[in-house]
């Protein structure tokens, strides 16, 4: 026992002289000197237990800080215009805070931020004039507290944050002059999910050029307020169509070229009000979850937008002229694959029904199906459809109604899981190079895939097989496996 003791307490000793070599309070480092000098002035600080804030006009690079691994608190890198390069942070595997990267004016990517794989707390960008890729940041899983990337005029996409798949306290995109797209955060579940957090809302605001929100199609809650405003370009949201729950507001305001609303099919709870105003040519407002939350309680303001979407009447008597009243839809997996049942109470003018589904890895819907429909009926009719090859994981459906005249529009989305016929390895991943694949069946077959689906590689699967990624950027890619009429896709990070 007192062997212990003795061995705990040496233990101790040699902890508390290791931590000695690192600061004892938030430090400030405001030189290109302090910077340098830091391992000499910390030697063996590689876990710091304090805040470090590194500000200042003459410094260029942060190589004096290779040596860290780990900050337990935050670290704020702002107000440094000279500031080119932050590879000296390779090393950084954690931040158990906040990161921050304010006004660096010369900053034109995050090289050395590689090896984060979460942001304990939020994630900052704001004010970088030159910054115009977040490529760095592609290992970061979540961000627990608030994402915020603003006023960075340089940014053309969000590329980098594809692997984020939430983020606890808000989201807030604005004032990104050269922003054109959200097609990066694809990944996104869920926003506000931390409920011990005040402030948990998502905003996309005054971006002059963005088109389109079309990387948001996976998102399925916000916490509290949802607003989308003063996107003078955006013409599609192209996205949303798994949004399900709003914890507060609902707002769409000053979107001077949006034309259309009806990507907010599934939608089941807004908790606050709702406003869709000031958005000139916005004729297409009845979404069947805006026509829900019309139909109950909630409090809307709908104004000034074009006809047809400038009053709750108009929008109401547009959900009442839905030329198809669905009552049903529903997706069951079975041995033969996903039956999907449908139920209409009455039709109007209904040419067609186009069954469309996505799987879980792009949630890119394709045509797998096409059933008549009755024309003009106040009966009841009952459709059905088997998706026979169903990815393994999560599948999602919705249906494309077409009237005679071409008019269409579409219905929720409802989703199934498909068991995977086997549990297939996928190792090394991350990877460098080879990824080899183990666990499978016989008569099973793989391709290899980039992000936007073009295929790299296809074989069939013997033992030993591998995939080469050697000569491929890095970046996420996709194993597509086919086990007889089943599929599966597994993700592939090679870094």
């Amino acid at each position: 026992m007192q062997k212990i003791a003795v061995t705990l307490l040496l233990l101790g000793w040699i902890t508390a002289q290791t931590l000695a070599q690192c600061p004892g309070a938030p430090l400030t480092l405001s030189t290109q000197t302090q910077v340098n000098n830091f391992p000499t002035n910390y030697p063996n600080c590689h876990v710091m237990g304090v805040s470090l804030t590194i500000q200042g006009n003459n410094i260029t690079n942060l190589n004096g800080l290779s040596g860290l691994n780990s900050i337990t608190k935050s670290l704020f890198i702002q107000n440094c215009p000279a500031l080119t390069s932050l590879d000296g942070l390779t090393n950084l595997t954690n931040i158990s805070v906040e990161l921050t990267l304010d006004n660096n004016d010369a900053l034109t990517d995050l090289s050395g931020l590689e090896n984060l794989p979460f942001i304990g707390g939020s994630l900052t960008i704001t004010g970088n004039a030159l910054l115009n890729s977040l490529d760095a940041l592609s290992s970061v899983a979540y961000v627990n507290g608030t994402l915020q990337v603003s006023s960075c005029p340089a940014l053309t996409d969000l590329s980098g944050l594809n692997n984020v798949a939430f983020c606890g306290r808000f989201l807030q995109i604005s004032n990104n002059n050269g922003l054109t797209a959200l097609n990066s955060l694809n990944g996104l579940t869920e926003v506000g999910n931390n409920a011990a957090t005040n402030g948990r809302y998502l905003s996309i605001a005054s971006n002059p050029n963005l088109t389109t929100l079309n990387g948001l199609h996976n998102l399925q809650s916000v916490g509290t307020d949802f607003e989308i405003t003063n996107n003078g370009n955006l013409v599609t949201l192209n996205a949303f169509e798994n949004l399900e729950t709003i914890g507060g507001i609902f707002a769409i305001t000053g979107n001077t070229d949006l034309t259309s609303v009806t990507d907010f099919a599934s939608i089941t709870s807004i908790g606050g009000s709702l406003t869709i105003s000031n958005n000139n040519v916005l004729t297409d407002c009845a979404a069947q979850g805006i026509c829900d939350y019309l139909a109950g309680p909630g409090n809307a303001t709908i104004s000034n937008n074009d006809p047809g979407c400038n009053t709750v009447a108009q929008v109401e008597a547009e959900c009442a002229v839905l030329p198809v009243e669905l009552v049903e839809f529903s997706a069951r997996n079975t041995p033969d694959g996903v039956d999907l049942c449908w139920k209409t109470a009455t039709e109007k003018e209904n040419a067609y029904f186009e069954v469309q589904h996505a799987g879980s890895s792009d949630n890119v819907f394709e045509v797998i199906g096409r059933i008549d429909g009755q024309g003009t009926t106040s009966g009841a009719h009952k459709y059905s459809l088997t998706h026979r090859q169903p990815a393994g994981g999560l599948n999602y459906y919705r249906l494309r109604q077409v009237d005679f005249d071409g008019t269409f529009g579409y219905s929720r989305i409802v989703r199934v899981e498909v068991p995977r016929d086997t549990e297939i390895e996928v190792f090394p991943n991350p990877t460098t190079d080879l990824v080899f694949l183990r666990g499978f069946q016989p008569e099973c077959r793989a391709k290899l895939t980039t992000f936007t689906g073009d295929i790299l590689q296809e074989k069939d699967l013997t033992e030993g097989v591998y995939f080469n990624l050697s000569e491929q950027p890095d970046g996420i890619y996709f194993l597509e496996i086919q086990t007889g009429s089943r599929y599966e896709i597994r993700r592939v990070v090679k870094n």
